[in-house]
């Protein structure tokens, strides 16, 4: 997550959609009171500012459904994490003051979801070793914590809060829309490529899938295809 006074705009970080990537780029241009939100072992210079501060847990304890969802947010709440990499739009919403949250440009990004599948079965086969690195396309589907975002920028009711969600497939496109109406600088690429060495194999989706993967995806991001159209 980045909040800007500088630029007033809060980014909504998201999974496998170049979230770090964006991060590290604004790093370099928002001003001190900015708040840039820490990075899980980013691999280019990145330093975390402003993410901490006391917050009130009920609003978020009161919609989790199990306790380690709950003990999460206590141990935030307890270690003064105020901001994460990929806190929720609600939830930021409840911990930002309402003028701010309703007079800044809030976005995302978000990605088609065969791709997005296929991109994260690469990264966690080598980044986290409580994957086989050998392990199936399917059983991925089975046990990993799959890369659902709609939740980071959709209220209970499903509602989308942010003001625009960005997609991946036009993104340097897209962030030269929003970075212009905002008075970002940017030439039209980010220069951080953040875990995009993950995927050797740089096939499209479609020539990678087989039907069985592609409807098992499909079910599994209904609710992503139906919110934003994505189609295989």
């Amino acid at each position: 997550m980045v909040l800007s006074h500088k630029y007033k705009f809060i980014f909504i970080k998201t999974r496998k959609t170049a979230g770090s990537s964006i991060q590290i780029y604004l790093s370099h241009l928002c001003g001190e009171r900015d708040i840039l939100s820490p990075i899980d072992r980013p691999e280019q210079p990145y330093t975390p500012r402003n993410f901490r501060g006391l917050f009130n847990p009920l609003p978020e304890l009161a919609e989790r459904k199990n306790l380690p969802q709950a003990l999460r947010t206590l141990g935030r709440f307890f270690t003064l994490k105020k901001f994460q990499s990929h806190i929720k739009a609600r939830e930021a919403r409840d911990r930002i003051p309402r003028e701010i949250w309703d007079g800044y440009f809030k976005f995302t990004v978000e990605r088609n979801p065969w791709d997005k599948a296929l991109s994260h079965y690469h990264f966690v086969r080598q980044r986290y070793k409580r994957y086989d690195e050998n392990i199936s396309f399917e059983k991925y589907l089975e046990v990993a914590d799959l890369p659902y975002n709609y939740t980071k920028y959709t209220d209970l009711d499903g509602k989308i809060i942010v003001d625009r969600v960005l997609r991946y497939e036009n993104l340097n496109e897209e962030l030269a829309d929003v970075f212009g109406m905002l008075g970002v600088p940017f030439d039209r690429a980010l220069g951080a490529t953040e875990k995009s060495h993950y995927r050797q194999d740089r096939r499209p989706y479609r020539e990678v899938y087989t039907p069985a993967w592609r409807d098992a995806v499909g079910k599994l991001f209904s609710r992503e295809i139906e919110l934003l159209g994505y189609e295989f």
